[in-house]
C-alpha cells in the first residue's frame, strides 16, 4: 500500500518537472535558425521533375505539366543557350504529340535539327520575314473587326516603340498615334495587304482617300474613316497625323517583307490540327529593324492560338527582347497552362525588358515563367539582385576571436550573393524552380553526347 509520504513525494517530482519541461520547450523553440535557404540536390526538385517535358540540364527535365507553367532562361550570348538547352530539346522525341514555334535568329537550329523534326512526325516550316521560303499575311488571319482594330493599334504602337528604342527618344506624339488608329483601321478593313493599304496612303491625295474610304460599300470602313475625320479638324492636323502613320508603318515598304506578307502559306490554327514545327529566321543584326514585324505577327499568332483546342503548342522563344512587344504578353503568360500553351524564353538581360514592358509588366512576366535557368557571366545588376533574393538567405556561423575568448554568433547571408551569381562556373546552370530549392547541375551540352548528335541528320 502506498504510503501519503510517497505520494506527496511523486507529486513533488512532478510539480518540479513542470518549469523545467516549459522551460525545454522554451529553449527549443529559441533555437530557431535565422533563414532556411540552401543550395539544393536533385532530391529536392524530383517532384516536380518528369519525362515528357522539356530539358533544362543534365539531371532535370520537367514534366511536360511544369513545362506548360513556363520557363526562362537568362544568361549573356555565348553561354550555351541554344547548345545546352533549345538543341537537345529539338534533337530528343520526349515531347508528347504537340507542336512547337521556334525563334531562331542565327538560321542554326533549323539546319540541325528539322530534319530530324521530320523523321519523327512533325511538319517542318521556315519563315524568313525577309526571305522567300514562306509567307505569312496578317490580314488574312483578321477574321473581325475586333482583330482588324486591334492589328491596326498594334502595328502603330508597336512601330512607334520601335523607334523609341532604336533612338532613345520619343517616336512621335503618342496623341498623333492614337488620333490615326480609325484612319489606319479604315485602310486595313479596304486593303488585302499591309503594303497594300501603305501605298493607298502614300499615292492618294486627301480627297482621294476621302472618297474612298468615306464612300465605301462596308460600314465599318465608312464609320472608322469619319471618326477620324471628326477628330482630324484641320488639314494640318490631318498632315500630322498622316506623317505619325506613315513613319510607325515604315518597315512595310521593305521589298522583302512586303513578299513575305503578300499571302499565308500556314495560319495560327495549323499548329493545333497537326504536329508541326515553326522555324522563324532572321539575321540578329536585322532584329530591332524588324521588330515591329515580330511584334505583331507573334501577338497574332499567340492570340488565335489561345482561342483554338487541339493539340498543345510550346513557344521556344530566344532572343526574346529582341523581338519587339507582344501584345499583352504578362497577362497571356499567366493564363497560357489553362489553354495547353507553354513558353521557354531566352534573354540577355533583363534591361531591355523593362524598357519594353515596363518594369512592373516584366515583374509579372518573370513571377509567371515559373522554372528560371541562369547562365554564367551575367552582368546585369537588376538581373544579378532579383536572383540572388529569389535564392534566398543561409544561416551562418561567426566566431569571434578576442585574446583568450572565442564567441559564436548567428548572421544572415545570401546563398548566392550577385557577385556569386555572375561567377557561376563554366558549363553551370543554376536552375530556380517554384516553390523549391536553387538547384546548381551540369550543362546538357548536345554536342558532347551521341543521343543527341546522331539526330543530327544529313
Amino acid at each position: 500500500m502506498v504510503s501519503e509520504f510517497d505520494l506527496l513525494y511523486k507529486f513533488l517530482l512532478i510539480a518540479m518537472a513542470i518549469p523545467i519541461t516549459d522551460m525545454g520547450i522554451k529553449l527549443t523553440k529559441g533555437r530557431v535558425k535565422l533563414a532556411t535557404s540552401k543550395l539544393g540536390s536533385k532530391r529536392s526538385i524530383e517532384s516536380i521533375l518528369g519525362n515528357d517535358g522539356l530539358i533544362i540540364s543534365k539531371q532535370c527535365q520537367l514534366s511536360f505539366k511544369k513545362t506548360l507553367e513556363g520557363v526562362v532562361v537568362i544568361g549573356p550570348t555565348g553561354e550555351h543557350k541554344s547548345t545546352s538547352i533549345l538543341l537537345p530539346n529539338l534533337l530528343s522525341n520526349s515531347l508528347p504529340l504537340s507542336s512547337i514555334i521556334v525563334a531562331d535568329p542565327k538560321g542554326e537550329l533549323w539546319n540541325l535539327t528539322h530534319k530530324y523534326q521530320e523523321s519523327i512526325g512533325r511538319k517542318t516550316i521556315l519563315f524568313e520575314p525577309l526571305g522567300d521560303h514562306s509567307h505569312y499575311n496578317p490580314i488574312e488571319h483578321c477574321e473581325s473587326f475586333t482583330e482588324s482594330r486591334a492589328l491596326a493599334t498594334n502595328l502603330l504602337q508597336f512601330g512607334e516603340l520601335a523607334i523609341q528604342l532604336a533612338s532613345g527618344k520619343a517616336g512621335g506624339s503618342s496623341e498623333w498615334t492614337n488620333m490615326s488608329v480609325p484612319l489606319w483601321t479604315s485602310v486595313l478593313l479596304n486593303s488585302k495587304t499591309i503594303s497594300q493599304g501603305i501605298k493607298f496612303l502614300i499615292n492618294s491625295t486627301p480627297n482621294q482617300i476621302t472618297e474612298t474610304l468615306g464612300n465605301s460599300n462596308n460600314e465599318d470602313v465608312k464609320e472608322q474613316f469619319r471618326i477620324f475625320m471628326s477628330a482630324a479638324g484641320s488639314p494640318k492636323t490631318l498632315s500630322s497625323i498622316l506623317s505619325t502613320l506613315l513613319t510607325s508603318l515604315q518597315l512595310f515598304t521593305d521589298h522583302k517583307l512586303i513578299n513575305s506578307t503578300s499571302k499565308s502559306d500556314f495560319a495560327p490554327i495549323d499548329f493545333r490540327k497537326e504536329p508541326t514545327i515553326l522555324y522563324i529566321k532572321y539575321d540578329e543584326a536585322k532584329s530591332n529593324y524588324l521588330s515591329p514585324f515580330l511584334s505583331i505577327f507573334y501577338s497574332q499568332l499567340i492570340e488565335k492560338i489561345m482561342y483554338a483546342e487541339g493539340l498543345p503548342v510550346l513557344f521556344l522563344l530566344d532572343e526574346f527582347q529582341n523581338a519587339g512587344k507582344v501584345a499583352n504578353f504578362e497577362q497571356i503568360v499567366a493564363v497560357s497552362r489553362s489553354k495547353n500553351i507553354g513558353f521557354l524564353i531566352c534573354l540577355q538581360n533583363l534591361v531591355k525588358l523593362h524598357d519594353i514592358y515596363g518594369k512592373n509588366n516584366t515583374t509579372t512576366i518573370l513571377n509567371n515563367l515559373k522554372t528560371k535557368a541562369i547562365l554564367p557571366s551575367l552582368s546585369d545588376y537588376d538581373a544579378l539582385s532579383y536572383i540572388s533574393n529569389l535564392c534566398g538567405d543561409k544561416e551562418v556561423l561567426t566566431e569571434t576571436h578576442n585574446k583568450d575568448n572565442t564567441s559564436t554568433s548567428k548572421t544572415v547571408k545570401k546563398v548566392f550573393t550577385p557577385d556569386e551569381v555572375r561567377r557561376i562556373p563554366d558549363y553551370k546552370t543554376l536552375i530556380i524552380m517554384h516553390n523549391k530549392l536553387p538547384f546548381l547541375d551540369n550543362q546538357n551540352i548536345y554536342y558532347t553526347q551521341e543521343k543527341y548528335t546522331r539526330n543530327v541528320l544529313k
